[in-house]
């Protein structure tokens, strides 16, 4: 992927980051009126356990309250999961080829988490203190990606030993 196609995902990951954090902002999306506080968001797709297989990761929250929103806004990091001869995803099962996909998607996610954590949108979701951010497909694969404090603040995890 040359450094065009990088910043155009990069500023369609921004997009959609936004676009989901006003609808995790809106009691008529979210279903919950008034709003509930949110501490964790978790960005899921169902990957190969449907099919045709789906990278569209759902977005996801909980806090203090319980569920914040389910089903919710969304991230498509479909680009970072090239598809098969067969026209299926994750064009190997090799457990590590899956690993570098995910990896990369979570990095791709990250520099959109950082670019939108001083967002109006971001500011204006209720909260219950930090909000934890993580990737996952179902069954599969996941990762904390950081943590976005009220102020904007973004924090990784700690490193494993």
């Amino acid at each position: 992927m040359n450094d065009i196609q990088s910043e155009e995902i990069n500023e369609k990951i921004k997009i959609e980051l936004l676009e989901s954090l006003s609808l995790f902002g809106d009691s008529s999306y979210t279903g919950y009126e008034p709003l509930r506080p949110v501490s964790k968001i978790i960005f899921s797709a169902q990957g190969e356990i449907t099919s045709p297989p789906d990278l569209e990761f759902m977005g996801y929250g909980g806090g203090s309250e319980g569920e914040s929103f389910s089903d919710c806004g969304g991230v498509n990091l479909e680009s970072f999961f090239p598809l098969d001869s067969k026209g299926e995803y994750f064009a190997s099962d090799d457990e590590e080829y899956i690993e570098k996909c995910f990896q990369e998607a979570c990095s791709a996610l990250l520099v959109g988490l950082k670019s939108i954590s001083n967002s109006d949108e971001f500011h204006k979701l209720p909260k219950d203190g930090p909000v934890v951010f993580v990737l996952e497909v179902i069954d599969q694969i996941s990762k904390v990606i950081c943590r976005i404090h009220p102020n904007g603040e973004v924090e990784l995890p700690p490193k494993k030993e």
